[in-house]
């Protein structure tokens, strides 16, 4: 157990302005292709540029976090089916419209002098992933985890004698002619891209031929990695490795001088509804926090200084039905440094790792509109001391930027590496001295950000270890099998031979099998208060379980506490026995668990699965039938409603034959609507089974009464008739 001895807050620090000429357009919802830029045949056919997107979503820990390969978060309203920053996950609270790196410089170019910048926002398309091969078999994001074969971090899995020597990007790095086969596996949740700044871009503010984006040639390995413990849950952390390949494009490449690297994000906070409008009644600051962190256990106090740009809800006002308790924000957790310079003039880094700026403004004529007002926001008033915007005086739609620097030089084939944290947590209400309430920031998970990146001190490699914590072992692989009033969920024993990451340690000690039920489709995932634990099995019992098979199958268990046509969630998760150490007593060495050594159990948003329990498809149409029969509206059946199906209103048709025509009637004989069925055409989960939202052929929301189905099979010519009723 630790406890945080809070030293000192600083939340408001002198502010600076830069004037802003009016803008075309807004920034929101646009979207861009780029053309090549004009470099050397044998590098433009050399494959540098492939247009392809690749857009997922952290979902293992409480932050659910849209990533892309294009340098931005967030899903920038291209993907309205996923999540942007949703937190805590399940409960449809969105806290951004999209962030994205931001890298500026000087070069020199042929004797030309020019200010450039990169952003992943605004200005799409500056950001690419080029290589084909690049990205796990084109995937254009890898994933994996802590733990994964031929994962270990800092350990030889392939026995060649080296570690972590292929980076995990599909490709054959140590020239061995295997591929990923000794990659540094990190987090419960890790997502690996590769992109590039080598492309052109018309600039939207100004279309003009002359205004293309200039790029500075960059490489950049961004990787992002979440985890399950619930201490470490509520953050993702981020690394970016950026290097100048300038070379690439021209032989001589050229030096980025006097360069900064920062962090934007526009953040949308409120609940995820368009028709609310949430994203106009944001505010933000910026907030240093200074804290003593003491342990319980005798260990050494740890110091933390915590600097972060946050964005949080106004709430009340006329926009009340959006409020949300919480706030996102971005902490800087590290970038290269330069120590060893005698001066700031001589130096090649920032001496110490911190925010260099800190700007923060409304959307539409305050935004930056090119290369060097973006410059100037990164910059901020000064090269030699940092710039701070004050916090917001009214709610309006904010953006906000952190930034780094400056980098004296960043010569050809040369690398910075540069850290953050996308976190979020509450903001508190603080009654000060004169009875004024402020709302502030629970600085809770800020803390916990930091201290899984400051990691630990590993005295056997020698160096600092970052983005470390203990861990649970990995899930097993499942398969999730619905059936008639029944549910078999099957797994293998992967998680029994992978030692822990930390320890070295082969300590699994059990399998947990969860179950969510009740989810409506609120959102991407079942909220945690659906989900409830329904078997333990433990290393001593997995013989009650054991089919005698190998690989997925091994472990069966079986859940008949279930209805045919409802969405159940599942997940098989695996826990360790903790740390023990050995104690010498009079009776001789004994082991007793650790300080702070308590198990670690996997969390069920690792593998979790959703499936509906059914009947197999009809032999013939005497089976069919109807769910549920009768309706009632707003009863648990129903789903909640979304963007790309407006009604969640239902009722099921189940065993039909592969191929159908439903024809719904009322009693009177009116046609109300005809469905048809086709199992080559939907979910091969869904078999046997078709849904009616109970809205007739012209658009119209159907009464209560009597209805009557005709299902033909379009196969055999087979025909059967029934009923149902619907009650409003």
């Amino acid at each position: 157990m630790i406890r945080c001895v809070r030293r000192s807050v600083l939340l408001l620090v002198a502010g600076w302005g830069v004037a802003m000429a009016p803008a075309s357009s807004s920034a929101r919802d646009y979207d861009y292709h780029d053309s090549m830029w004009d470099v050397p045949p044998g590098v433009r056919d050399g494959g540098l540029r492939q247009d392809t997107f690749a857009g997922w979503f952290h979902n293992v820990g409480n932050l659910l976090l849209h990533v892309s390969n294009r340098g931005y978060f967030g899903r920038r309203g291209s993907d309205s089916t996923n999540p942007s920053a949703e937190w805590p996950a399940g409960s449809n609270h969105e806290y951004l419209f999209a962030a994205g790196l931001w890298v500026a410089g000087v070069v020199d170019r042929g004797g030309v002098q020019d200010t450039l910048c990169t952003a992943g926002l605004y200005q799409f398309g500056e950001f690419w992933n080029h290589e084909p091969d690049e990205g796990c078999e084109g995937a254009g994001i890898c994933v994996t985890f802590e733990g994964a074969p031929s994962g270990q971090r800092n350990f030889d899995d392939d026995g060649d004698g080296l570690v972590d020597e292929d980076d995990l990007d599909g490709l054959d790095n140590d020239g061995d002619g295997r591929e990923d086969e000794d990659f540094a596996g990190i987090s419960q949740q890790m997502y690996r891209t590769v992109y590039y700044d080598t492309s052109m871009t018309f600039n939207e503010f100004r279309p003009q031929d002359e205004n293309r984006h200039t790029p500075l040639g960059l490489q950049v390995i961004q990787e992002s990695y979440v985890w399950t413990d619930p201490q470490f849950a509520d953050f993702v952390g981020i690394e970016f490795r950026i290097k100048n390949i300038s070379n690439l494009i021209d032989p001589e490449g050229w030096t980025i001088r006097d360069s900064y690297i920062g962090f934007m994000v526009d953040g949308d906070v409120g609940i995820d509804d368009d028709d609310l409008r949430y994203w106009l009644d944001d505010k933000g600051a910026f907030a240093e926090f200074d804290t003593t962190i003491t342990s319980d256990t005798g260990g050494e106090d740890i110091d933390l200084s915590l600097t972060m740009g946050y964005i949080y809800d106004e709430l009340g006002g006329a926009n009340a039905a959006d409020d949300v308790p919480g706030y996102c924000g971005v902490m800087f957790l590290g970038h290269s440094i330069d120590t060893t310079a005698i001066d700031f003039e001589t130096s090649t880094a920032p001496r110490s790792v911190g925010i260099h700026a800190f700007r923060i403004w409304s959307g539409g004529d305050q935004d930056a509109r090119d290369d060097l007002d973006r410059y100037r926001f990164l910059r901020g008033l000064f090269d030699t001391a940092r710039t701070i915007d004050p916090p917001t005086a009214r709610e309006a739609d904010y953006r906000f930027l952190v930034s780094a620097g400056p980098f004296k030089q960043i010569e050809p084939e040369s690398t910075l590496t540069f850290q953050v944290a996308f976190v979020c947590g509450l903001m508190l209400d603080v009654v000060q001295a004169d009875g004024t309430t402020d709302r502030i920031p629970d600085f809770t998970n800020p803390i916990q950000a930091q201290r899984v990146y400051d990691g630990f001190f590993d005295e056997a490699l020698g160096k600092q270890v970052h983005w470390a914590t203990s861990s649970p072992p990995p899930p097993p692989n499942i398969n999730v099998l619905p059936g008639d009033r029944n549910v078999v969920i099957e797994w293998d024993d992967f998680p029994e031979d992978v030692p822990d990451p930390l320890t070295r340690e082969l300590d699994f000690a059990g399998y947990q099998v969860w179950k969510a039920e009740g989810w409506r489709r609120e959102s991407n995932i079942p909220s945690e208060e659906m989900w409830r634990l329904i078997a333990d099995f433990d290393s001593t019992e997995l013989s009650d379980i054991d089919t005698g098979m190998s690989g997925v199958g091994k472990y069966r268990f079986a859940d008949t506490r279930v209805k045919n046509g409802f969405w159940y969630w599942y997940a098989v998760t695996a826990y360790d026995r903790g740390i023990f150490q050995a104690v010498d007593t009079d009776t001789g060495t004994v082991m007793i668990r650790s300080p702070g050594g308590e198990p670690k159990f996997g969390k069920f948003t690792q593998n979790m699965t959703r499936v509906m329990p059914r009947t197999t498809p009809a032999q013939t149409l005497d089976d069919v039938y109807v769910v549920p029969n009768p309706y009632r509206a707003d009863a648990a059946w129903d789903l909640a409603e979304t963007n790309f199906e407006p009604t969640g209103r239902r009722i099921k048709f189940f065993n039909l034959p592969m191929r159908a025509t439903i024809r719904i009637f009322t009693l009177a004989g009116d046609h109300v609507q005809t469905i048809d069925h086709d199992e080559g055409a939907g979910d091969p989960s869904e078999r046997g089974q078709a849904s009616w939202n109970l809205i007739s052929k012209n658009n119209q929301d159907t009464v209560s009464g009597m209805y009557i189905y005709h299902v033909q099979d379009r196969d055999s010519g087979q025909e059967t008739v029934g009923k149902f009723a619907i009650i409003r």
